[in-house]
């Protein structure tokens, strides 16, 4: 396997970031549903990672989505 390019590593984060967002709006639309609740939880989980992880290297948080504060 091929190690990934920086760009093709931006498209895959801006794409968990877009889908977190639909995660977010779905679980506002129905809070009783604790499965969208739970998805949207994951999301959070998981962008907080990376972007502590890229934070730590340096990295430029706003070129992956990443420079606004993560809604939970």
């Amino acid at each position: 396997m091929k190690n990934l390019t920086e760009s093709e590593l931006e498209f895959i984060i801006l794409r968990l970031v877009e889908r977190a967002n639909e995660a977010y709006a779905e679980s506002d639309q129905d809070k009783t549903d604790i499965f969208k609740q739970g998805r949207r939880l994951a999301y959070y989980e998981m962008l907080d990672i990376l972007r502590s992880e890229l934070d730590a290297h340096d990295a430029d948080l706003e070129r992956f989505g990443l420079s606004e504060k993560i809604r939970i």
